[in-house]
């Protein structure tokens, strides 16, 4: 399994115990992720991975939808 895959599910299933979720599945409607509880994973990935959460742009941020997306975003800027 992909390690930004690995630690996108570690993280939601700290926020979202006991989902069932896939690469699909919404992260607010499905898995009921709040704007507070998704900040709180995407710091923990930005420092995972050496991100600095300021080079994240409000269109990063904006296209953040499913579990695909926080994995795709996280495989974009990871080692930049």
């Amino acid at each position: 399994m992909d390690i930004v895959v690995q630690e996108v599910t570690r993280q939601l299933n700290q926020v979202a115990a006991g989902a069932d979720f896939g690469q699909d599945t919404d992260l607010r409607n499905v898995l009921g992720l709040s704007s507070l509880a998704l900040v709180s994973v995407l710091t923990q990935l930005c420092e995972t991975f050496n991100v600095d959460m300021l080079t994240l742009t409000d269109a990063d941020l904006a296209k953040l939808d499913t579990v695909g997306d926080l994995v795709g975003l996280f495989n974009r800027v990871k080692g930049n």
